[in-house]
């Protein structure tokens, strides 16, 4: 049983599925995702909790939908899938490697995600500093952000999504931002807000536009950098400098403490 909610006129909407999933029903759920998309949904949430049978024929429809979402930089949610499910999912070797395709526990943790704000309003505080494009800095410079953090009281897991995704971005700008190497700087700015953290990441290289060049090859030796900041943090955007270099702005949602409210 396919059911599609979706309030009139907004880009997000959720998919919900029951029952059995198989190559007999797949076409079906491709129908519905498809006429989803051409309605104007960018992110589809597809709650996948009352699904009790799924089989090797979703890895088709994973790889379609990420095809069909790339172009208008949509997203699939799969949301509170079972263990057996997510199993599934797990071994159909795509999520994380497939751009567009994401998995979050539940779909209230979609929808919540998705309505908010990851741009806008004037920061709490900004820190900033450089530091030379030497591979062997990356894991300090890890370590200084998350310590800036701290008084956020983010939780360990966000903290560690956004070492992770920091760590992707300060990588690509040692390795490809940086034609001088060492002489080169990375610029990194850190910004606090209510309601999201801001890592921007700069470097003096060639520029690049976040398109990542890797295949749904799960056995590529790289290439999986700015699949991973898009699968951990909950926006990532690129810009070009007209004089050089690339900026990539890293924004993770997050709580306000009560000290912060009073």
């Amino acid at each position: 049983m396919i059911a599609i909610e979706r309030q009139m006129g907004s880009p997000m909407c959720v998919v919900r599925l029951s029952g059995e999933v198989d190559a007999v029903t797949i076409p079906e759920v491709r129908e519905a995702l498809d006429d989803a998309i051409g309605q104007g949904c960018r992110s589809i949430v597809l709650d996948l909790t009352e699904v009790t049978y799924l089989d090797s024929s979703a890895l088709g429809l994973l790889v379609w939908a990420d095809h069909r979402l790339q172009p208008c930089r949509g997203t699939l949610l799969l949301a509170g899938a079972g263990r057996d499910v997510a199993r599934i999912l797990e071994l159909s070797g795509l999520i994380g490697v497939a751009p567009s395709v994401l998995v979050v526990d539940s779909v209230e943790d979609a929808l919540i995600g998705l309505s908010l704000p990851v741009e806008g309003g004037e920061p709490l505080w900004v820190q900033s500093f450089e530091v030379p494009a030497d591979a062997r800095q990356m894991a300090a410079t890890r370590t200084r952000i998350a310590t800036m953090l701290a008084p956020l009281s983010l939780s360990e897991s966000a903290v560690f999504d956004i070492k992770v995704a920091t760590g992707e971005a300060l990588a690509n700008a040692v390795r490809h931002g940086s034609p001088r190497g060492e002489h080169d700087d990375v610029a990194i700015q850190v910004s606090a807000y209510d309601d999201r953290v801001e890592i921007v990441v700069s470097d003096s290289g060639r520029g690049f536009d976040g398109r990542s060049e890797a295949s749904l090859d799960v056995f590529a030796a790289s290439g999986r950098g700015v699949l991973f900041m898009r699968a951990l943090m909950d926006a990532v955007e690129f810009a070009r400098h007209a004089g050089g270099g690339t900026s990539v702005r890293l924004a993770k949602r997050r709580a306000r403490s009560a000290e912060e409210v009073v």
